[in-house]
């Protein structure tokens, strides 16, 4: 191959297929975050959760030189939280090359891991904002966390009950947050709040009911979906499907066997009468999003 006359090529490419060949390793084992990881010294780790190009090995060569380098690319993590360091050279875009260039933590003046067990702590979103007037963590509803880290986890769908183990671990740390920073530099001080800052409070969720078998509607097969707040995140087909609270009340008296109409009455129980809207038409459109997504079929 041409480009492995080039070491610094080569390394890139190896570094790429390594990376590959763990995670097809720990498929459906673990907990698989693209994310840079942190350590505090007392094995407390804070996972930073980003797609390529979201600055995840910045984030590390800033912080990694105050708390225990664990991964600027993947962190794995078991039910009961333990993490297992990836502690790979570091993939750094140089200007003028095709490809990253490898640079070993150690020369780059990272830390090394600390004397304790490492366990996740805390899971946070990076979102950089250079024109931010409030950089820091703010809180991110369970929903809305699990559908934004979804294109950001591994072989989610061969994980057992793929939704509940994501929540299962989050109840565990007490919430996603999401890390608005202006600049790598002011990482360092925005995560020393977060190690010590009190987790936050877990936000209750349920398990979807089972399907009934009666009724004018027939819910399709799904994976897996829980039930929070009144909203609903639902995985089919590898697919995650995050609904409103009218969506959510559709689908769920659905899986109950609910006439369209029965539906329309809880809805307004529940909502109140729509306004400028004849109730029904809006219950249908809302059944018929469903059918489009796949989520429903008339019986």
């Amino acid at each position: 191959m041409p480009g492995w006359q080039d070491p610094a090529h080569a390394m890139s490419d190896l570094s790429t297929q390594v990376t590959l060949a763990a995670l097809d390793a720990l498929r459906g084992a673990r907990l698989l975050l693209h994310a840079a990881g942190v350590a505090a010294p007392d094995g407390r780790v804070l996972a930073l959760v980003g797609p390529s190009g979201r600055g995840k090995t910045t984030a590390s060569r800033h912080l990694g030189r105050h708390y225990g380098y664990v991964s600027d690319e993947t962190v794995a993590v078991d039910p009961d939280l333990t993490v297992y360091p990836y502690r790979k050279p570091l993939s750094i875009i140089v200007e003028g090359k095709p490809f990253k260039e490898q640079i070993a933590p150690s020369d780059l003046g990272l830390l090394p891991l600390p004397d304790a067990p490492l366990r996740l702590t805390g899971v946070t979103l990076l979102d950089r904002d250079p024109d931010t007037d409030a950089p820091g963590a703010f809180p991110v509803d369970l929903i809305d966390a699990i559908s934004e880290m979804t294109a950001q986890i591994s072989y989610l769908p061969e994980l057992p009950s793929p939704l509940q183990y994501v929540a299962r671990i989050v109840d565990q740390i007490g919430g996603v947050t999401r890390l608005i920073y202006r600049d790598a530099v002011d990482l360092p001080a925005l995560v020393d709040a977060m190690f010590a800052a009190p987790a936050p409070k877990a936000q209750p969720w349920t398990v979807a009911p089972a399907a009934a078998t009666t009724g004018p509607w027939r819910c399709a097969e799904v994976d897996d979906a829980i039930l929070v707040d009144g909203r609903a995140c639902i995985l089919r087909e590898g697919t995650v499907t995050a609904l409103d609270h009218r969506g959510a009340l559709a689908w769920t008296m659905c899986l109950e066997g609910a006439s369209t109409q029965q539906i329309t009455d809880a809805a307004v129980a529940a909502f109140g009468e729509p306004h400028g809207s004849n109730p029904r038409d809006l219950m249908t459109q809302t059944l018929e999003e469903l059918v489009a997504h796949g989520l429903l079929t008339k019986a």
